[in-house]
């Protein structure tokens, strides 16, 4: 499977918010690592599928900034219950095909 912007976006949609993993778990590497330097969070690939499966959260309204064979940069926003609606920006790296890293940062709306 190629991974594009539309193709990962699509698997974490289908992952978080109807809890259907198998396409995420195929576009991510086996040394995968989802990260957040502010809230110290560092996931393997098994732990992200994890949080996937057991999230309250929804995902949706994507959208890519920049996308090539090496990395995808894009926004979407969270709906987490009994949370102000949140933009997150991820960058995720791509290496022979897969995904090795998806770095993100999350800011609540003023």
């Amino acid at each position: 499977m190629s991974v594009n912007f539309q193709t990962y976006m699509a698997s974490w949609i289908t992952a978080v918010n109807d809890k259907n993993m198998t396409t995420l778990s195929d576009l991510l590497s086996d040394d995968f690592v989802w990260v957040n330097d502010k809230l110290k969070l560092k996931l393997d690939k098994h732990e992200t599928l994890a949080w996937c499966k057991d999230t309250p959260f929804k995902a949706g309204d994507f959208s890519c900034y920049y996308e090539n064979n090496e990395v995808l940069v894009g926004i979407h926003d969270v709906i987490e219950p009994n949370t102000p609606d949140s933009s997150v920006m991820f960058i995720a790296k791509i290496i022979d095909g897969k995904i090795v890293s998806h770095q993100y940062l999350r800011e609540f709306e003023r």
